[in-house]
């Protein structure tokens, strides 16, 4: 991990995070400006409003080149995430609306035994260096000294290098679907 640290997200690594988000997301879900808004409002835009449990990867200029973002209460998360980003995606159409909460839901029933969730993205540029691995120990022993008992994830089936990676790191499957869901007890 030359050259590359890992420190606690600040508001002034948003727009980078998005830029992250949308450089590593599925070409599918970047075609056009109102999938690129899906993406950005699901897997990032609440994440960054709350951002003292998320981590990035910086280089040694402290730009950021991955990231980690976490909620660590799973009902907390929904609720504002129903609140907020869901409100926005209502206006992208009926098909995100949908989408977006069939994915909010797939994770729920697992929510009590693992409360916090993730959601981690590294650029093409760096992966392969360990720093996925260093993202997840800054996040473990984060929510470690917050007392939070159990982290969960969800995944594309299709996305083999993520599945393999969420297994090393000590993920296992708590349920399958139209994706997985990983869990992990702290």
């Amino acid at each position: 991990m030359k050259g590359i640290s890992i420190r606690p997200m600040m508001s002034a690594d948003k727009a980078a995070v998005e830029h992250i988000c949308i450089e590593t997301a599925p070409p599918f879900l970047c075609s056009n400006d109102k999938r690129r808004e899906y993406t950005l409002l699901m897997y990032n835009r609440y994440y960054t409003r709350v951002l003292q449990h998320s981590f990035v990867a910086v280089d040694t200029n402290d730009k950021p080149v991955g990231y980690i973002l976490c909620a660590p209460d799973y009902k907390s998360y929904k609720q504002d995430f129903y609140r907020n980003e869901l409100a926005d995606i209502r206006r992208l159409g009926i098909f995100y609306s949908i989408s977006a909460r069939s994915e909010v839901c797939s994770v729920s029933k697992h929510a009590k035994k693992y409360p916090a969730h993730l959601h981690i993205d590294i650029l093409p540029a760096y992966q392969g260096r360990h720093i996925g691995k260093e993202l997840m120990n800054a996040l473990f022993h984060h929510l470690k000294e917050q007392h939070i008992s159990g982290l969960m994830l969800s995944v594309s089936r299709e996305n083999k290098g993520a599945i393999a990676f969420y297994e090393k790191c000590g993920f296992r499957v708590l349920s399958k679907g139209a994706g997985l869901v990983y869990g992990m007890k702290l």
